[in-house]
């Protein structure tokens, strides 16, 4: 078994543990003492759990006893016995030591050191996983008395070398991505689940974030994957990385990675609206409550613009609810294709759309959005039965007071009262702020917008 495969041994026999440190201290001395035979392993927690002393030979009880003091003590390497020591770190803070020394007194070799330092880290890694999971552990407590912990828990845990090539692969990833552990063995993790990591809403290459735990240690978030029959999957991951080497370059990363596809589904569901894909209600006030604090932190402006289709019941009369549904998705798309990624376009039932701008400057540079919103809405539309033409009328609510409480509720309904206004207005747009219509009746007539 290479090193690599020793260190990720550790950690599935830590993972296999309940979780409390005596058990999990056990199993690492446990693991260490399987890897080096022929040494006295000792290892001990600050966290109140007992050392754990593995011996070896007949000289291994007379050798114990120092080795153990070396390791209760502060970490260092005893000159005199040759003693080596590791540290057990968790974010950063010393929490045990792991000390070893040959069955005759003898110091033990670099590699071999190099491989106690690595298993220290895996050490920190898992003491700290398992805390932070105590509770979801403790659930289990039942499964893991009957059978191995890494098959009974639903927890996908990957481990894989510094070039990202997969070198465990426990049944919970077989279970949560469809393949084997003898087809994922030997694959590019990365390039088997088409992963990438997702920060702030957007996706990023997953090669970076293993770029960001090589220089951390760790990494806790979201990842976008895909499963052996190229169904989406969303995991929440925790990442860590390897350091068996002495200038801290990873030899390899260890994913510990939970399926919460069906929840973000869900939580997406709720935010969304079903037939258009756009942001609802629900999603638009919290945008524009988040906004609005922006406004008070000197951010700039914001305008809400709430948009109605003009010609839209007649559509539905004549050719039906399904065409209807049809022009309104085309209309969201073009409405999400006309103003900035930065902005923000929401449904919110019927043919009611609202739009979200911020960071625009003067209030009057929304008007060539406006101006862009109107002609792309007129743009006849080829749907599946017709060849249709709508227009819109557009309601606009300027928030531009950093010290002005704003209700978001009460901003969409300012725009939409405004709305109705423009309705009458042969160039259909109107301010909640009458003082600001000139904006937009200055501008020349154009007969293709207006």
């Amino acid at each position: 078994m290479s090193r690599l495969r020793a260190v990720a041994d550790v950690c599935v026999r830590m993972l296999d543990a309940p979780p409390d440190d005596g058990h999990l201290l056990e199993r690492l001395v446990s693991a260490v003492g399987a890897e080096l035979p022929d040494c006295c392993v000792v290892g001990a927690l600050t966290t109140g759990a007992a050392p754990v002393v593995r011996t070896a030979g007949e000289a291994g009880p007379a050798l114990a006893g120092a080795l153990l003091d070396a390791v209760a003590g502060p970490p260092r390497t005893d000159a005199e016995n040759a003693i080596s020591v590791a540290h057990i770190l968790a974010r950063g803070t010393v929490i045990g030591a792991l000390g070893v020394l040959g069955s005759d007194g003898d110091a033990v070799q670099a590699a071999d050191m190099a491989f106690v330092e690595a298993a220290a880290t895996v050490a920190g890694g898992v003491i700290e996983h398992s805390h932070a999971f105590a509770a979801t552990l403790e659930l289990l407590e039942d499964a893991r008395r009957q059978g191995d912990l890494l098959d009974a828990i639903s927890d996908a845990i990957v481990s894989c070398d510094a070039d990202g090539v997969i070198v465990s692969w426990n049944s919970g990833a077989e279970r949560l991505y469809g393949y084997s552990s003898g087809d994922a063995v030997g694959c590019d993790l990365l390039a088997l689940l088409a992963t990438a990591c997702v920060t702030d809403d957007t996706e990023v290459p997953a090669a970076q974030m293993l770029q960001d735990v090589a220089a951390s240690g760790r990494w806790e978030g979201e990842l976008r994957e895909r499963r052996s029959d190229a169904a989406p999957l969303t995991v929440l991951s925790s990442v860590s990385a390897l350091h068996a080497s002495d200038d801290g370059t990873p030899a390899g990363y260890v994913f510990v990675n939970r399926d919460v596809t069906e929840q973000r589904r869900q939580e997406h569901e709720a935010a969304h609206d079903v037939l258009t894909g756009l942001p609802n209600r629900r999603r638009l006030v919290g945008r524009i409550r988040d906004a609005t604090e922006r406004v008070h932190r000197g951010g700039g402006p914001i305008a809400v613009l709430f948009l109605d289709l003009n010609g839209f019941k007649p559509v539905n009369d004549k050719y039906g609810h399904a065409v209807g549904d049809e022009l309104l998705i085309r209309i969201a798309g073009r409405l999400a294709g006309t103003v900035r990624s930065t902005d923000f376009v929401a449904r919110l039932g019927g043919d009611e759309f609202v739009v979200v701008l911020e960071q625009f400057g003067p209030v009057d540079r929304v008007t060539p959005v406006l101006q862009r919103i109107l002609a792309a809405v007129e743009e006849p539309l080829v749907l599946s039965l017709a060849t249709i033409t709508v227009a819109t009328s557009i309601g606009v609510a300027v928030a531009d007071d950093p010290e002005a409480a704003v209700d978001p509720e009460e901003l969409v309904r300012a725009a939409d009262e405004a709305m109705y206004r423009a309705k009458r207005r042969p160039r259909r747009v109107a301010f909640a702020d009458p003082g600001l219509d000139h904006c937009w009746l200055a501008l020349p007539s154009d007969p293709d917008v207006a």
